[in-house]
């Protein structure tokens, strides 16, 4: 599913003045598809001031509107699911989507939202780890028991099996080092740049190989926020609407964005991809599917004809 580069579309789930009803995403997702995109990817959060589409419930309408495109969550807050209900989430979901699923995972979470589940805030480290440890086993469809501290297990069975692809997301170096140690890969969020990918590439194969496993078999994503118009100051507009209602003005959308002309942005994207990330998760502004093509036709074909 992720053994080649992919470009997919982040969709824009969240929203200051209120969600775009079922018919809308469900357009959006069909037109990704036609336009010929490789996959959709989801945010999640538990508690926030914008309007928040839920991930896995959006990933499933997705799937229902769609054939081919990898489902995936870039990035799903584990602890904030409990393993053991993500396990049963993923199995169904990767079983009606026809095994198209791919799972982005982080710690992230908030300590207001912690506390109205009863997590830990403090031990958050400790309950990713076993999380990871507990989802992976589950999803193989097998009996599990497992003595862990926060998830214990006795011939705990998830079926059917979803051994789907698990990549972590995570800035901080001791996040990005335990993507390599846990995960099948890395992505990073849309808060770096180019130099920040390639340090954070060599933490992850570090982490990797300190946990004798293969770097060489670590795989790549990164979430990046886009937005194609001849109009710069139309596409920065509406980019700043969106990241600063969902992420607030601590974003900085001239450094962390790419917008304007559809041969600019496209230069700039074919960057990431020379640098090395492989699943490329393009953040659209909203739901515009004119905008969508314009990024379609306009980015597409430059990206993959550069790598």
């Amino acid at each position: 599913m992720l053994d080649r580069p992919t470009i997919g579309i982040h969709i824009p789930g969240a929203a200051t003045d209120g969600l775009a009803d079922g018919a809308a995403y469900g357009a959006f997702c069909r037109e990704a598809e036609a336009l010929g995109f490789d996959a959709l990817w989801t945010e999640d959060r538990l508690f926030h001031p914008a309007h928040v589409a839920d991930s896995l419930t959006l990933l499933t309408w997705a799937a229902a509107h769609t054939e081919r495109l990898i489902l995936g969550t870039a990035v799903a807050l584990l602890n904030l699911r409990q393993a053991p209900l993500l396990a049963r989430q993923v199995s169904t979901l990767n079983h009606l989507a026809g095994g198209r699923v791919a799972l982005g995972l982080s710690l992230g979470g908030s300590p207001e939202e912690y506390r109205a589940l009863g997590i830990p805030f403090d031990r958050r480290v400790g309950v990713f780890r076993e999380g990871v440890e507990v989802l992976r086993a589950l999803l193989r469809g097998e009996p599990v028991d497992h003595g862990g501290e926060f998830h214990p297990l006795d011939a705990a069975t998830v079926r059917p099996a979803s051994e789907v692809p698990i990549l972590i997301g995570g800035g901080a170096d001791a996040a990005i080092r335990r993507a390599g140690a846990l995960g099948d890969g890395w992505i990073m969020g849309p808060f770096g740049d180019l130099e920040d990918f390639e340090r954070g590439w060599e933490l992850a194969r570090a982490g990797a190989s300190a946990a004798g496993r293969d770097p060489d078999a670590l795989t790549s994503g990164g979430l990046l926020y886009v937005a194609v118009d001849d109009d710069r100051d139309r596409a920065r507009a509406e980019l700043t609407a969106f990241l600063h209602g969902y992420y607030g003005p601590r974003f900085d959308v001239d450094r962390n964005a790419i917008f304007g002309p559809a041969s600019e942005v496209a230069e700039r994207v074919a960057k990431q991809r020379a640098a090395g990330i492989q699943h490329l998760m393009l953040g659209v502004p909203t739901l515009d599917l004119d905008g969508l093509r314009r990024l379609a036709r306009g980015v597409l074909p430059a990206v993959r004809a550069a790598q």
